[in-house]
């Protein structure tokens, strides 16, 4: 796999996902295996999730540098998931989940965008 091909799965899942009404991405592409996308993906109820992926790929295998997924609803930051290094706690290698202002959830990997899209719709119905 290539930068540019997880690029297009990127895009089709966000042209074809039911819930989402409109979507913004720009992308970088550094190199074959390594780019960077920057996006806003707006829901039926006009929440919306802010992302970004750093994006590296080895032997097929798609790893996130970093990354950002925040889901805001009616102008509030619902939730919001990174890898930033910046939290009394986290450990390496530092995905973690932010439910709150005072609570921080670690995870042993990074989320799926489908994952997070699929999770900000729970908050929909």
């Amino acid at each position: 796999m290539t930068f540019e091909k997880y690029l297009h799965i990127v895009d089709n899942l966000l042209a074809r996902h039911w819930a989402i009404t409109e979507n913004q991405v720009i992308a970088t592409i550094n190199t074959p295996n390594f780019g960077k996308i920057n996006g806003k993906v707006v829901l039926l109820d006009g929440s919306y999730i802010d992302f970004s992926e750093e994006i590296l790929i080895v032997d097929r295998l798609v790893t996130k540098l970093r990354y950002r997924y925040e889901y805001v609803k009616d102008k509030t930051e619902i939730f919001r998931y990174d890898n930033f290094e910046k939290h009394p706690g986290i450990r390496p290698p530092f995905h973690h989940k932010h439910v709150s202002k005072q609570r921080v959830i670690q995870f042993k990997e990074a989320p799926k965008l489908i994952d997070v899209i699929e999770e900000a719709l729970r908050y929909m119905f």
